[in-house]
């Protein structure tokens, strides 16, 4: 298979080959879970949405620690998508710095898919497990910088107009002329035409030529090896091995060297989103209807007038 073309994995997902990608920047987040045509949920293990919240104008989801989440990509548009997932800072399908020249996952036109760990093989994965900083896959692997961080670059497929189909027409003559007479004139033309419909144009990306993959250099990670510091918080663990089967399929990118969308969300738990100042159990809510209702039953006064005997309704003064 040629190298500009995205070689990718499908099982209701799907792994590419970056399309002439060229080194994207990587320090670029999204912090919202839709966008038009896509969309993105975390999930449990059950498939019901972890509760999310919006804050300063960025998207986050409460975690507990241990807990397995799931990242489910919906793809709402007539065409198939890549979703390049990163965990962490961390390509979801190779686990080094993520990068969206990566190949992703393909989702199907009006489909979803749903990316439930970190890549072993082609059957299995390592299940997404919320964990304290210091076992996450991030910090394990040498540094827990972009700890705390879900992400998601959607690329749309290229279209690809089917060819024509040659229509043969009868010809007719006038009664004058003899099929030979129109052969003769045409000069051959009438052969020259049906090879050029037979010949089908070449395939674009067949005919271009490789270029660099976009993969960071080994020594930039290498550089980036310490120590795991002890922070607060949770991170996403190397979890337990999954079962988890995909397949190759082939796709093209639209647009080679920028998404068409960026997807995302922060996450973290109970403690680290009171930090900051996120309403997470609702006790504003509750202060805020309190206070109403203590608006309409305030009185001006304290005084209760005096209370007496009620008549009974017969009664004559």
């Amino acid at each position: 298979m040629h190298s500009k073309m995205l070689s990718k994995l499908l099982l209701v997902a799907s792994i590419a080959v970056a399309c002439g990608a060229a080194n994207p920047p990587t320090a670029i987040a999204s912090d919202r879970l839709a966008d038009g045509a896509y969309s993105v949920a975390v999930v449990d293990a059950w498939g019901s949405s972890l509760r999310s919240f919006e804050h300063s104008g960025r998207t986050y989801v409460l975690g507990a620690e241990g807990q397995k989440y799931k990242i489910v990509v919906r793809n709402h548009s007539g065409r198939r998508i890549e979703a390049v997932i990163s965990i962490d800072g961390r390509d979801a399908i190779d686990g080094r710095p993520a990068n969206w020249a990566k190949p992703g996952y393909i989702v199907a036109a009006y489909g979803s898919v749903t990316v439930d760990g970190f890549r072993v093989s082609m059957r299995d994965v390592a299940a997404f497990r919320f964990a304290p900083v210091a076992d996450s896959y991030a910090a394990q692997m040498g540094s827990d910088r972009n700890v705390g961080v879900l992400g998601v670059a959607v690329f749309a497929e290229r279209y690809v107009a089917a060819p024509r189909p040659v229509i043969r027409r009868d010809r007719y003559y006038d009664d004058d002329r003899s099929p030979a007479d129109e052969s003769r004139g045409a000069g051959g033309r009438d052969g020259a035409s049906n090879d050029s419909a037979r010949s089908a144009p070449k395939s674009e990306a067949a005919g271009k030529s490789d270029s660099s993959s976009g993969r960071p250099a080994a020594t930039a990670e290498s550089s980036e090896r310490e120590r795991p510091r002890e922070r607060a918080g949770l991170g996403t663990a190397f979890g337990e091995r999954t079962h988890s089967p995909v397949v190759h399929v082939d796709f093209v990118r639209a647009r080679a060297h920028s998404p068409d969308a960026l997807l995302g969300c922060r996450y973290n738990d109970r403690g680290g989103l009171l930090a900051l100042g996120i309403d997470v159990d609702g006790s504003r809510w509750r202060r805020y209807h309190y206070d109403a209702w203590q608006r309409e039953t305030a009185r001006p006064f304290e005084n209760v007038p005096p209370s007496f005997s009620a008549p009974p309704p017969a009664w004559v003064e």
